[in-house]
């Protein structure tokens, strides 16, 4: 599974998504930034909260460990992360959890 995609459903089976002015919910909130030159997509919410300072949130995405989606330039990023969005679902967060114990488990590797 895409690391961003798993965030979001991570942050909704962890309850922490920030529910917007207008009614949505953000579960990501991405940035684009270079990481040793290379154009890449981080999440920008963190523990239940929005970074931001966009350094900020870089320094969280590399400390995660996490080989977040890279691309040859930004404009091809910024499709790439507008495709995901299409697949960030909205669910409960007991639907989440199983979600991620179903990928966990290898037995489905993407969402669609």
């Amino acid at each position: 599974m895409d690391p961003i995609l798993k965030h979001h459903y991570t942050t909704l089976a962890e309850g922490k998504g920030v529910k917007n002015e207008d009614g949505t919910m953000s579960t990501v909130y991405t940035y684009q930034v270079d990481i040793d030159g290379v154009p890449t997509l981080i999440p920008g919410l963190w523990d239940g909260k929005i970074v931001e300072d966009e350094e900020v949130a870089k320094e969280k995405a590399v400390a995660s460990g996490i080989k977040w989606p890279t691309a040859k330039s930004h404009e091809e990023l910024r499709a790439y992360d507008k495709e995901l969005h299409k697949d960030m679902k909205p669910m409960k967060p007991e639907e989440a959890r199983k979600l991620l114990d179903v990928v966990k488990a290898g037995k489905r590797d993407y969402i669609k």
